[in-house]
């Protein structure tokens, strides 16, 4: 039996789990946030011949949107340690024409001599909830590195009771941790110079936000 959903924080073995399980069906599950990726993709204001970083890919679901936007000059990295979505996502890198790798690894381990001019981040509060993990990616940075992160949030438990009991039984399965979901963002954003809040969805419970890496 799977453990419940710590407050704790971010719990490896636990997301290795989940995530096999997972996997098969993952894209057909998640299709309610398929807008919300593409306007992170979006945000990124990606140019042809950039590096940039898809964080916790999973399936590669948005390994395409951002080859588009990068050319056949463009490189794009994903990141995933679940060998099972790391499988998927490889089979969508075959095609997604621009220059594609994918780094099999938790996001506190990887290493490439990649450096990012961009990085997404879509649905990863395990990822935002690791100062190892964020400060790897850091590391692997060009200075002024562009963010765009979208996932979900609590609302204030004074009048958003509802809404997050909604939120967290709805993703019980896809994160190990509800810790710091008032503001899942804001390890990240230390690490940012003018990070902000762009855009809300979900009637609130999920969010946009963008900066550059300090």
């Amino acid at each position: 039996m799977q453990s419940p959903v710590s407050f704790t924080g971010p719990d490896r073995r636990r997301a290795l789990a989940a995530y096999g399980a997972l996997a098969a069906g993952y894209d057909a599950s998640s299709h309610r946030i398929t807008g919300i990726r593409e306007a992170a993709v979006a945000a990124l204001d990606l140019r042809p011949g950039e590096t940039v970083f898809d964080v916790a890919c999973g399936t590669g679901s948005t390994l395409a949107l951002l080859c588009r936007r990068l050319g056949p000059e463009g490189r794009v990295l994903g990141i995933e340690q679940s060998p099972e979505m790391a499988d998927l996502a490889q089979a969508r890198l075959a095609g997604c024409g621009c220059r594609g790798d994918l780094a099999r690894s938790s996001v506190q381990e990887f290493a490439t001599p990649l450096r990012a001019d961009a990085m997404l981040f879509t649905y990863t509060h395990d990822v935002l909830q690791s100062d190892e993990a964020l400060d790897n990616l850091a590391r692997h940075a060009h200075p002024g590195c562009r963010v765009a992160v979208a996932g979900i949030r609590f609302l204030p438990w004074s009048w958003g009771f509802a809404v997050n009991a909604v939120t967290a039984w709805r993703t019980r399965h896809y994160l190990t941790t509800y810790r710091g979901l008032r503001e899942p963002w804001r390890g990240l954003a230390a690490r940012c110079r003018d990070f902000r809040v762009v855009r809300s969805f979900h009637c609130g419970s999920s969010y946009l936000g963008v900066g550059r890496l300090a």
